[in-house]
């Protein structure tokens, strides 16, 4: 009976440690939980978030701008494209068969008016012509060696080239306006094709590519998820309840939600000056609907940078 009260004695000396070691928390459990944005763990001196990776402005979707069938796609994903830089090749059979149309309009009208300028020319000429012989006939009728026929043929003439003039210069002034109104659509012609021509109107990041060769697309149809250079931002949402602790200046780490490494770092650009309903994350099954919470971007220093669109802890010391 004695040695099986010396075995009990031991062994709850030995299990005694074990139960302490198991009931003490280590250091690394002490440290804050990472949770969503909703809930945001806090101590006195930081406050720590659930964050999104993008461009100050966000991510954007291209756009065709234009109607026709794709002919050739010359962008690809990950490529960096400058403003201007051409990103699809549209169909434009029809755009060039007009504006040649066009163009072969305008010079038909051109040698039209040549040749009225030319008649009008011609016409003026005999004006002043006739109007010397009449002038003539007159002064010779005066001193009895015209008769008066030959003094109201020559007049009749000089009204007539009158009448034929104004009609010349009605026909100049027709060509003139025809070809005005061929060059304005000579103008839309070249416009339209131009707006055929599907460019970058920022520079960036092409992320993924969304058409293909043959398909037709319009003027809404979307040709590729794009992000605009410049730096990079952890947008996030801090709970109201921590809301008003947030300034713009104060220094902030963003953290691998996978790993907890430091992935960058910067400093809280911008604090929204109201309260919203969550809008980040809300596929989470702990997103509270109730809670109002407040928009935060960090800007991201130069530096290595996570990828566009990383979820990403967002640590933001308050002192």
């Amino acid at each position: 009976m004695k040695t099986t009260k010396v075995k009990k004695e031991w062994l709850l000396l030995f299990c005694l440690p074990l139960w302490w070691g198991c009931g003490k928390k280590s250091d690394s459990e002490k440290k804050v939980t990472k949770v969503d944005s909703v809930a945001l763990p806090s101590t006195k001196d930081q406050i720590l978030g659930v964050a999104r990776i993008e461009p100050e402005d966000g991510l954007m979707s291209l756009t065709a701008g234009t109607t026709g069938r794709v002919l050739e796609v010359l962008i690809d994903e990950n490529d960096s494209v400058k403003k201007g830089q051409p990103l699809l090749r549209v169909e434009v059979a029809v755009e060039n068969a007009q504006l040649r149309q066009s163009q072969s309009k305008i010079a038909t009208l051109q040698a039209t008016l040549a040749a009225n300028q030319s008649t009008l020319e011609g016409l003026r000429v005999s004006l002043a012509n006739a109007q010397e012989n009449y002038t003539r006939n007159v002064d010779l009728f005066k001193g009895n060696a015209q008769t008066k026929q030959v003094v109201d043929d020559s007049k009749a003439t000089v009204d007539k080239l009158l009448k034929d003039i104004e009609t010349a210069e009605a026909n100049v002034r027709q060509a003139q306006s025809r070809i005005g109104e061929s060059k304005a659509d000579l103008n839309y012609y070249q416009t339209v094709l131009e707006k055929k021509k599907v460019l970058a109107l920022l520079p960036g990041k092409i992320l993924k590519v969304l058409v293909k060769v043959g398909e037709y697309v319009n003027n809404d149809s979307q040709i590729a998820d794009f992000a605009p250079s410049g730096p990079l931002y952890a947008k996030t949402e801090v709970d109201e309840l921590y809301a008003e602790r947030v300034q713009v200046g104060q220094k902030a780490y963003i953290l691998s939600q996978t790993t907890g490494d430091t992935l960058a770092q910067g400093k809280v650009s911008y604090a929204a000056a109201y309260l919203k309903q969550k809008s980040l994350f809300k596929d989470q099954a702990t997103e509270q609907e109730d809670r109002r919470v407040r928009d935060v971007s960090i800007r991201l220093e130069a530096g290595k940078m996570p990828l566009i669109g990383s979820r990403v802890d967002c640590l933001i010391l308050l002192k």
